[in-house]
């Protein structure tokens, strides 16, 4: 099972994440989007799922949002009454949205026994529940294991991620899933810091497919770096999506190999970050083709 394999750090391990849908659709289209989504998973046989809690990041970021925000099905909901797969999921959960009473009725009830804890998207946002004491009282449920985010951008701006995931660790961390990752040089940084730290845990890096211009906007919304380089790279070429994909090819290619030759533990997270058919299989096939890769 992915816990098993994630507690024994086992390497080169293939995740594919996704975002519930929109909590206010209809039944019927709910078990539309869920049956061909049971058949994406099941076909690319990854070793497991993130599905992703997911929260308003409008206070981070002062420009207007590209996509406006929607509310969705819950990871567990979507994962137990909606999907029929047997892929085991890792589940996203946005501590600050739960009171304490609440998230442990969560953590008991539900189905996965993986799950990351998220915190506030700025310090300024008002939380019920702050993530030093979710780690606390997830502590409690001895059959789960917890893993934190990693965030190189946030290392790029204060240096101090390796410490953050230092102290995610010793509060209970067992694993690590990054931000989107589509700067290789801001992120080989950081995995150089991670291994002067020493940090042995997996760490899953993040990749998302862009299909155009207008998504690789919203994920830079989404505080992920992508160099002028890359940028101009997708803007000339004759086929933005599967030049995107080359792109992350051959990033994770690099990573991997700084991070085989310097003691880190890296696995790979494939994710969608859009509801685009195209984009989507894109994302499908490159989770695929990625293990020969791993």
């Amino acid at each position: 099972m992915l816990k098993e394999k994630i507690l024994n750090k086992e390497k080169g391990l293939v995740l594919y994440g996704l975002t519930p849908p929109k909590a206010e659709f209809e039944e019927t289209k709910l078990r539309e989007i869920s049956e061909r989504w049971t058949g994406r998973i099941n076909d690319i046989k990854a070793d497991g799922l993130v599905l992703y809690e997911v929260q308003d990041e409008s206070e981070r970021n002062d420009s207007e949002r590209t996509f406006e925000f929607s509310g969705t099905l819950s990871p567990e909901i979507y994962y137990k009454k909606y999907l029929n797969v047997a892929t085991p999921s890792i589940f996203y959960r946005v501590a600050s949205g739960y009171g304490e009473d609440e998230f442990r009725a969560a953590l008991k009830a539900q189905s996965s026994n993986l799950n990351v804890l998220v915190g506030a998207t700025s310090s300024t946002q008002k939380v019920r529940l702050n993530l030093a004491r979710a780690y606390e009282i997830a502590s409690e449920f001895k059959e789960l294991a917890v893993g934190g985010v990693c965030i190189a951008e946030r290392h790029g701006k204060k240096g101090d991620e390796p410490q953050r995931m230092r102290e995610k660790i010793a509060a209970g961390a067992k694993f690590f899933i990054s931000q989107a990752i589509f700067d290789v040089q801001l992120a080989r940084k950081f995995l150089e810091d991670c291994a002067a730290a020493k940090i042995s845990e997996p760490i899953f890096l993040t990749f998302s497919t862009a299909g155009n211009a207008k998504t690789l906007e919203f994920i830079k919304w989404l505080g992920v770096s992508v160099p002028s380089s890359v940028e101009e790279r997708l803007n000339l070429s004759s086929d933005y999506l599967a030049s995107s994909c080359e792109i992350i090819k051959e990033i994770w290619c690099e990573l991997k190999k700084f991070g085989d030759e310097n003691g880190l533990n890296l696995s790979i997270n494939i994710e969608s970050v859009m509801a685009k058919r195209a984009e989507i299989e894109a994302s499908l096939e490159l989770t695929k083709s990625i293990r020969e890769l791993v």
